[in-house]
């Protein structure tokens, strides 16, 4: 028999084990040929609580079973609130609030949450607004056109068609710069000219041709394709907070109009040490709220949000079409969708630690049009051969309703960058006339309208006979 120390050595080294054999005695070829036995048993047993599919009676049922699961993940799925956000706290601290009877705890977690709510609304709101300043105010002041299609065909110039930049010269590889170097050489050129005006030097010639003694070059992008590349990868993360709001929206439609309740109780037996953890004994769930709180929530909530999407994917898709060198626009096709990251950031840095545990147990509503039942219908009828629900499901999973979204959105703010801010002159688009602001001054008002008042004489203008 083994000895009571045999125990213990199932943890030690191999000479320990070797020594909780049957006998107390040296290991010999017959006992290691029993050990690999046992060995190979306990594999065999251990093999046999797990069944290949291919090998299972019901294998069929449980395929079909499969199919319609991950079906209706994809179209009837919980709706959800955002966890990680301070809309989604927004929504559900106050609903946990009003189901427990508004405990002082629970008052103070949503009063945090609705000023971390004001928070979001001033930082996303004034970074956007600054957005929009730079780009309709200062860049204009500064001599700016719109870039348009600029060098569109850089790689041809200066042989080839629609090769004349806004200084009325042609493009060359070395002779295309960005707006800073552009306005720098422009300003000095015209600087030595009125220099230089009645003196011996006055044969200099001051003309911006390629050739002269003094060109400044021509303002135009580097590459079209990459600058369409960024605003795809820009649109991409903005089409994922339409999503977060259609799903706000779907939670206020789709829950009942009634006060419900959010919080249950968890059965004590799930819970033994509920007393050293209190809250493991309440389980919260998207429930129906009043229509009066349906309404606050559509008013501070979707319609701000929608807003905010889209000055967001408008001034950030028309800073990347502003955009003219390369790094610049893959860059900037990153860092603009950080905007409407910063609700996730605040709930991260400053949420409390209690709205976090209960937004991380949160469960969503299950949609009301799914029904569970439904599937053996479709499983007996695709027994008898009619595979046409299951196969209809298969084609509309296949299709990436949210990259055609994407498409759709970028063509809908690319028409409208073109259509706002350039004019298709000779076959080429090229930027519209520019006027100088009246002033400086940007207010909230000319953001919600998205205009300001310029002066009477545009600066710059570009006609056919200037191509």
């Amino acid at each position: 028999m083994s000895t009571p120390g045999c125990m213990g050595a199932l943890g030690g080294s191999r000479r320990s084990l070797l020594c909780c054999g049957v006998h107390n005695e040296a290991p010999t070829e017959g006992n290691l040929s029993t050990a690999s036995n046992r060995g190979k048993l306990h594999i065999r047993e251990d093999s046999m609580r797990h069944i290949a599919i291919e090998e299972s009676d019901d294998r069929w049922e449980i395929e079909k079973r499969t199919e319609l699961h991950l079906q209706d993940l994809e179209f009837r799925g919980a709706y959800m609130l955002e966890s990680d956000s301070v809309y989604g706290s927004i929504v559900a601290m106050p609903q946990i609030a009003r189901s427990l009877g508004w405990p002082w705890t629970f008052r103070a977690l949503v009063f945090r949450s609705a000023i971390l709510l004001v928070l979001n609304y001033v930082l996303q709101g004034f970074a956007i607004m600054c957005i929009a300043q730079e780009s309709q105010v200062y860049d204009v002041l500064s001599g700016k056109v719109h870039l348009c299609d600029f060098a569109y065909d850089l790689e041809e110039c200066p042989e080839g068609n629609h090769c004349t930049g806004p200084g009325g010269t042609k493009y060359t590889g070395y002779g295309r710069v960005n707006f800073d170097v552009w306005s720098m050489r422009s300003y000095m050129q015209a600087m030595l000219q009125t220099s230089v005006q009645g003196t011996k030097y006055d044969y200099l010639n001051f003309g911006a041709g390629e050739k002269d003694h003094f060109y400044p070059g021509e303002f135009g992008m580097e590459n079209y394709y990459c600058r369409l590349l960024a605003c795809c990868i820009f649109m991409i993360a903005e089409v994922r907070e339409f999503f977060k709001t259609s799903e706000l929206i779907m939670v206020l439609w789709k829950t009942p109009n009634t006060g419900e309740s959010w919080v249950t109780k968890v059965p004590l037996e799930e819970c033994p040490n509920w007393k050293e953890d209190p809250i493991s004994r309440m389980r919260f769930t998207v429930a129906g709220m009043p229509i009066g709180w349906k309404v606050f929530y559509f008013i501070i909530l979707v319609i701000p949000k929608s807003l905010l999407l889209y000055n967001v994917c408008w001034m950030g898709l028309r800073f990347l079409m502003e955009s003219a060198g390369i790094i610049e626009q893959v860059l900037g096709a990153m860092t603009m969708d950080f905007i409407l990251d910063v609700d996730e950031m605040l709930f991260e840095t400053l949420g409390s630690a209690a709205t976090k545990r209960i937004m991380g147990q949160l469960q969503g509503f299950a949609n009301p049009d799914f029904n569970p039942e439904a599937n053996n219908d479709h499983i007996e009828n695709a027994r008898n051969g009619n595979f046409s629900f299951i196969r209809w499901g298969a084609v509309r999973l296949s299709i990436p309703r949210r990259l055609i979204y994407t498409l759709i959105a970028l063509f809908i703010f690319e028409v409208r960058y073109y259509l706002l801010n350039c004019d298709k002159v000779d076959g080429m688009w090229v930027s519209k006339p520019m006027f100088y602001p009246k002033s400086a001054k940007y207010t909230f008002w000319n953001f919600l309208k998205g205009k300001i008042d310029f002066l009477g004489e545009p600066y710059w203008h570009m006609t056919a006979t200037d191509l």
